[in-house]
């Protein structure tokens, strides 16, 4: 990529998942996209090694002041192929946690700890890609 590309990608919050609203020994709530049964999350988001990961990630976040929503956004933005995400809150106080990403600073900690969860350049599950998606890598701020 050269100096004047840039990329925006969409869901930053992984359909929701990172949100730590669902929860790997319960049914999702029925107004969320797995509870609507949307597709697209079942075929990519939907897998108990990604809920397993947000969970933990919402632990660190808290741990460092912060929300894993706050946290996963601003991890997407430390990214530096990315120039902007397109951010998709259904209520205004969803849109206020995404707000709380700008003044969240991933740390190397941060990077060390995530490194730990996912493989770099990867989906949570190992193995796993989604092929319309190909992985590039990433390459912090």
């Amino acid at each position: 990529m050269g100096d004047q590309d840039g990329i925006v990608p969409y869901s930053p919050l992984a359909r929701g998942v990172l949100s730590g609203k669902y929860s790997i020994d319960a049914p999702p709530p029925a107004e969320s996209r797995a509870g609507r049964g949307d597709k697209r999350i079942q075929q990519t988001e939907w897998r108990k090694e990604s809920i397993g990961i947000a969970h933990k990630i919402a632990a660190h976040a808290a741990s460092r002041g912060t929300t894993s929503i706050a946290f996963a956004l601003s991890w997407v933005l430390n990214n530096r192929f990315i120039t902007a995400t397109i951010a998709g809150p259904r209520t205004e106080q969803q849109w206020d946690g995404y707000i709380d990403a700008l003044s969240y600073k991933i740390t190397p900690e941060d990077e060390q700890f995530i490194n730990q969860l996912v493989i770099p350049g990867h989906s949570s599950t190992p193995g796993y890609t989604d092929p319309n998606y190909p992985v590039e890598g990433r390459l912090t701020r």
